[in-house]
């Protein structure tokens, strides 16, 4: 076999992942500052050293430095918070302390240490809140917004944003305002939703060209450049790009322009397979990364370089910046899914098959299972409460405004409320009883639905040895038999010389039957597969077609009969689907089997189409069905005239992958 064909993880099928979109977020940290002294940092550290310096003014210096330093160097930006920190709890000073601790909890998310930064992070609100500080409470559920974004935690990062962005157009602080824009643009990125994301980027877009916010304005084009990218608009995303990196590298923001760096080169990279040109702007981002300190921009430049010293056939390289990126960090799972992926295909390249196989592991556990229109339904239903909210605060301001309340009022929604609660504890109360009924239903169902498909699965294996049996030995001994006599009475019968080549074209057609009979019998159930096993029943099945190419890894034992023959009547209506429907030229069968499951991937370079709307054919859903009632799983992973990749796995320590039934022996 050619181990190039072995895997074919490349950046189409990383497109089936959701990404992390942790690089446009950095800039919004500038925006939610509640600082703004002015000074640059190389005046403020000097001021800093003089000794008749006030206490206050000694803490404004911290705070100021500290931030400052947030977008080019994490060990000074926290140095400062610490030495402020510190100095604010001998002053007993709890404001410039709550400030402090929001710096210091910047810092280590942008250093990738969420839980560091989660910890910091809610001592800073708790402080803010004590003091009624609103600005810096709004400020904080922001920064805690971006640490549950870049952790996937997409839903508690949305409902934090919400809470920021209510709290600042409240304010009327419109700088906050944009700096939220662009985070929850990110965060809809993040999951896919192209649309909504381009909604925010167009929003930040116009909110900050009349204020001539450059910075925001930088990070809207950064958003709009990796729209236009996955849409495959390689001009616009392109020019975007440009302009960003630009508007970065005149406001000497090195994280920022890093990233702009990467966007650039990965539309070299993707659209004109300009590998020189593309690591050319990954190596400008790659030192801008060195630079600034922060491990997540430093892995994402690799991540790039990485694919594009495969790309190059430069496997050594390829291992090399993957590793160190590894290394580096690992937080945003996307990328390091791509990551373990090029380490997997050069480890093949380069011969180190155990290492590959290592790599793969990682890789596979990485995958997110996670249902993304379930995501979207969610994030749906969350701003759908926001505009609601929304819409109360203003009518509630408006209100305070009319000095309309009173104490009837007053008394009046508080009984209403008291009402409210009442009735939606007792509703919710109904709704638990109600769901946990119906989970208990839904459980039977389930279960009587794997029994029935585990009888019918049963049945249909024995029909078709009885089948194959009958045809094979039956009607195939039979026909032996009509050839035999056919050719005895030719010796006994003197035949013309015109009705010989009649004859023989009649004991061609014969001999042509039996073979099909033959293949007949075999397929309904291939003698290789019980003498054998799975192996090499499905090596000899995707030889007898000439393209579809067969790969194994791993340790070839037996396991349960009934799982074998599950198996293999998974990958045969696998691959007649990709012939017939998809119309695949390539077919690739990929089997991993460790002492504890097995996996099984099919990969064809067909039409594709959407599984959330084409999976409910007989043939994919016989696939699933039969899986299922062994305690397996299906993953299907397709796209539009790209291919499609379907992954079968089976724990072969679960009772229902071998359930009344015996292992083989051998």
């Amino acid at each position: 076999m050619q181990i190039s064909d072995t895997f074919t993880l490349n950046l189409h099928t990383m497109s089936f992942k959701r990404r992390v979109f942790k690089n446009l977020l950095f800039a919004g940290w500038c925006v939610l500052s509640v600082n703004g002294y002015g000074q640059n940092s190389d005046s403020l550290e000097h001021l800093l050293s003089n000794k008749k310096l006030s206490a206050e003014e000694y803490l404004k210096a911290c705070d100021e430095l500290s931030w400052n330093y947030l977008n080019d160097d994490f060990g000074k930006a926290k140095y400062f918070a610490q030495l402020g920190i510190k100095k604010a709890q001998a002053e007993r000073n709890s404001s410039m302390e709550a400030r402090l601790y929001r710096n210091l909890g910047v810092a280590y998310y942008m250093n990738s240490q969420m839980d560091s930064a989660q910890l910091l992070l809610s001592i800073s609100l708790e402080k803010a809140i004590r003091m009624k500080d609103k600005k810096l409470e709004a400020a904080v559920y922001g920064a805690i917004g971006n640490v549950h974004n870049v952790s996937g935690n997409y839903e508690e990062a949305l409902s934090f944003y919400l809470k920021a962005l209510s709290m600042f157009e409240l304010q009327e602080n419109r700088e906050r305002i944009r700096s939220l824009l662009g985070n929850i643009g990110a965060l809809y990125y993040s999951l896919l939703n192209l649309n909504q994301a381009e909604k925010y980027f167009l929003d930040l877009e116009r909110e900050s060209l009349p204020a001539n916010d450059m910075y925001n304005l930088g990070r809207a084009y950064d958003g709009l450049s990796r729209i236009a990218l996955k849409r495959k608009n390689f001009d616009i995303s392109l020019g975007y790009a440009e302009s960003a990196a630009d508007i970065f590298r005149r406001s000497n923001q090195k994280a920022a322009e890093a990233i702009a760096l990467q966007g650039i080169a990965m539309v070299y990279y993707t659209n004109h397979k300009d590998y020189a040109k593309a690591k050319e702007y990954a190596l400008k981002a790659l030192e801008l990364t060195r630079e600034t300190g922060y491990r997540s921009d430093f892995a994402g430049s690799l991540n790039i370089l990485s694919n594009i010293y495969f790309n190059e056939k430069d496997y050594e390289n390829c291992l090399k910046a993957a590793k160190e990126a590894i290394e580096a960090d690992t937080t945003d799972a996307n990328v390091a899914t791509n990551l373990y992926a090029n380490m997997v295909r050069a480890g093949i390249f380069l011969n180190h098959k155990e290492e590959a196989l290592h790599y793969f592991d990682k890789y596979r556990a990485l995958i997110d299972n996670r249902s993304t229109k379930e995501f979207e339904l969610s994030m749906a239903e969350l701003e759908k409460k926001y505009l609601s909210e929304k819409k109360g605060l203003r009518i509630s301001t408006l209100e305070r405004e009319r000095k309309l309340y009173g104490i009837i009022l007053f008394t009046a929604v508080f009984i209403l409320l008291l009402l409210l609660i009442i009735l939606y504890l007792r509703q919710n109360t109904i709704r638990n009883k109600r769901e946990l009924a119906e989970q208990k239903i839904l459980q039977l169902m389930q279960e009587k639905q794997i029994v029935a498909t585990q009888a019918v699965l049963d049945g249909e294996t024995a029909e078709r040895a009885r089948l194959a049996r009958d045809l094979h030995d039956g009607l195939g001994g039979m026909l032996s038999a009509v050839k035999l006599n056919l050719f005895d009475m030719k010796q006994d019968v003197i035949v013309e010389a015109e009705d010989v080549a009649r004859f023989n074209k009649v004991m061609e057609m014969l001999d042509n039957s039996m073979q099909e009979l033959r293949r007949v019998a075999h397929n309904m159930m291939p003698e290789s597969l019980s003498r054998y096993g799975l192996k090499v029943a499905l090596e000899d099945f995707c030889r007898s077609f000439p393209n579809v190419f067969f790969h194994f890894f791993g340790e070839d034992k037996r396991f349960h009969q009934k799982t074998e023959n599950t198996l293999y009547r998974a990958v045969f209506e696998l691959i007649h689907n990709a012939i017939k429907h998809a119309q695949a030229e390539r077919i690739n069968v990929q089997v991993i089997q460790q002492p504890d499951r097995i996996s099984i991937t099919v990969q064809d370079n067909g039409k594709g189409f959407d599984p959330r709307k084409e999976t409910k054919g007989t043939g994919l859903q016989n696939v699933k069905n039969r899986i299922n009632s062994t305690g397996g799983t299906v993953e299907i992973h397709s796209v539009k005239d790209l291919g499609t990749e379907i992954t079968l796995e089976i724990d072969l320590n679960d009772d229902k992958a071998g359930q009344n039934q015996h292992p083989h022996r051998g």
